[in-house]
């Protein structure tokens, strides 16, 4: 757009000052790098709060599988306890033997404090502390009263002191039962806390962190540090989430009614976010820092381009006007050119009329010239006359074809085959042409043409001898893409009598045969192209299938192009 158009273009835009319109791009600018940096700064925090949630959920996954694990394996000493205890039915053991290998179970596993073995009121049998065992209650213990009112599989519970050392555990209880269902005693195994808060301690994921291990309803099993320090408040979801107050990742062990819940605190996670607040400050200034000296720049180049721009306006008149100079000069060219090659090519089609025409009078005269000679003579001057015809043929549609150069072969075969059954005369065998497009040069599209020629014709005169009827069949196939041409099957079959028994093949033509046949192979040469001949098939007990095959890379046209 010229300069001048600029002055005065409609919009209020263009007719400002460029000191304004750059100080205008410089709020924008600042605008634009605050709020990059507050987007950037917030999606840090989300990042920041989400590696941390999975750091949470994986520790909560390990929790998890050392709580379950642990319960697991009190729960089979539990069973052995049980089994201890004697059939349904019997009276609890009481004696020495059975305590000593109570014992002997609760010493091989270092984290079991204790096992009891009660009665049904509620009060210890045996003791892996003291033998003979005092009378101890437990009915007064939520584990009971759950066996009491019809729990039948295992109880998790906590006591908040033993009656042995006062410090707090976790109970497995299971209950005995009669063999008509009625409570005849329970049995526990005491799990020190301590064994689950050492590897609680021992979990370094990077931040205070609160590791709690609790039933289903919610009852705190162990809790590491006891007091919840590391949290400040709030629950999380049961995968790994954030609320306003606490990262929570909460995992559960369904088979044995619990559940573990790692909690982070929210300003632990925010620490490090924090910290790095200071990084975005500082390329938020060097930002402004770089805008407010760009737009220093720009305003002082801005008032020496004002003074540039009527220097730029003539520049620009000039080269346009050599713009268009040399626009005319170039289209006065491009109709010359056209004219030129519109010329040519009538002068190419003049050319090929006048080598048709040119075929046309040798043709003539060599018809003049054969009615002077015997029948035998005359023969071979008609197969002359077919082949110079057959290439007539060609430069005729060469004149006719769009391009002067490349005729469509398919329409070819299809007036090849009109004129050979023509110059038969009346005869009983049909000819049939199955050929799909293809557009060919005229330096492939000679060789090929004599050689459909020579294959009809001889298909004509001998595979149907005495008047028999029968069909030849000419197939054109090219084999590609519809846009790229890979290569080229061309065949002359038909239901004769088929070829001699001893006619030799196209490689040995040379040496013995007819001359038909070894220019078949001559000009298959020519074109590059593999001849192959199939004795044999068809309808009547005979026939012959000529089978050109061409590889190639020509482009495929309709007919109509």
């Amino acid at each position: 757009m010229p300069l001048r158009t600029l002055r005065s273009h409609p919009s209020p835009l263009y007719r400002l000052p460029g000191t304004a319109l750059v100080l205008i791009a410089c709020a924008l600018a600042v605008l634009l790098t605050t709020a990059l940096l507050a987007v950037f700064a917030w999606r840090d925090r989300a990042a920041t709060v989400e590696r941390v949630a999975t750091v949470a959920t994986t520790a909560g996954m390990l929790v998890a599988e050392h709580a379950a694990r642990l319960v697991e394996t009190s729960d089979l000493i539990l069973r052995r306890a049980m089994e201890m205890a004697g059939p349904p039915g019997a009276p609890l053991p009481a004696d020495r033997a059975t305590w000593e290998r109570l014992g002997e179970l609760a010493r091989a596993t270092p984290y079991v404090t204790a096992i009891w073995l009660g009665d049904a009121e509620g009060n210890a049998v045996l003791t892996t502390h003291d033998f003979p065992t005092p009378r101890l209650g437990a009915a007064d213990r939520d584990y009971f009263q759950a066996h009491k009112a019809g729990e039948a599989g295992l109880f998790v519970g906590r006591l908040d002191s033993s009656r042995y050392d006062n410090a707090p555990a976790v109970v497995l209880s299971r209950a005995l039962r009669n063999a008509d269902g009625g409570l005849r005693g329970f049995a526990t195994v005491t799990v020190s806390q301590r064994y689950f808060r050492e590897l609680y301690r021992g979990i370094d994921i990077g931040f205070p962190a609160t590791v709690s291990l609790m039933r289903a309803d919610g009852t705190v099993l162990v809790r590491e540090p006891p007091d919840g320090g590391a949290a400040d408040g709030g629950a999380g979801g049961g995968g790994g989430a954030a609320d306003g107050k606490a990262v929570t990742a909460q995992r559960a062990i369904d088979r044995f009614g619990l559940r573990t819940e790692v909690s982070i605190g929210h300003d632990a996670v925010l620490l490090p976010w924090r910290g790095r607040l200071d990084t975005y400050v500082s390329y938020g200034v060097l930002a402004l820092l770089i805008v407010a000296g760009m737009g220093a720049l720009a305003m002082q180049r801005a008032r020496r381009e004002r003074e540039a721009e009527d220097a730029l306006q003539r520049a620009y008149d000039t080269l346009e006007e050599r713009v268009h100079q040399r626009t005319a000069e170039l289209q006065d060219a491009n109709a010359r050119l056209e004219g030129a090659v519109a010329d040519k090519e009538i002068l190419l089609r003049e050319v090929q009329h006048r080598v048709k025409n040119n075929l046309t009078v040798i043709c003539s005269l060599l018809r003049l010239q054969a009615g002077r000679l015997d029948e035998r003579a005359r023969f071979a001057f008609d197969e002359s006359l077919r082949r110079i015809q057959s290439m007539s043929l060609v430069h005729e549609l060469l004149y006719r074809s769009p391009e002067p150069a490349r005729i469509n072969f398919a329409d070819y075969l299809r007036q090849l085959s009109d004129s050979l059954l023509r110059a038969a005369g009346a005869s009983p065998v049909r000819v049939v042409v199955e050929a799909d497009d293809w557009i060919v040069d005229v330096d492939r599209a000679m060789p090929l043409a004599l050689i459909a020629s020579e294959l009809i014709s001889n298909a004509l005169r001998h595979a149907f001898p005495d008047g028999h009827a029968g069909t030849v069949r000419i197939a054109l196939h090219p084999d590609g893409d519809g846009v790229t041409i890979n290569g080229v099957t061309m065949a002359v079959s038909d239901d004769g009598v088929g070829l001699p028994a001893d006619l030799p093949a196209p490689a040995n033509a040379r040496r013995r045969g007819g001359l038909g046949l070894m220019l078949v192979q001559s000009l298959a040469n020519q074109a590059h192209a593999a001849l192959h001949i199939e004795r044999g098939g068809g309808d009547r007990a005979g026939g012959t299938t000529f089978t050109l095959t061409l590889s190639t890379a020509e482009r495929r046209s309709s007919k109509a192009a």
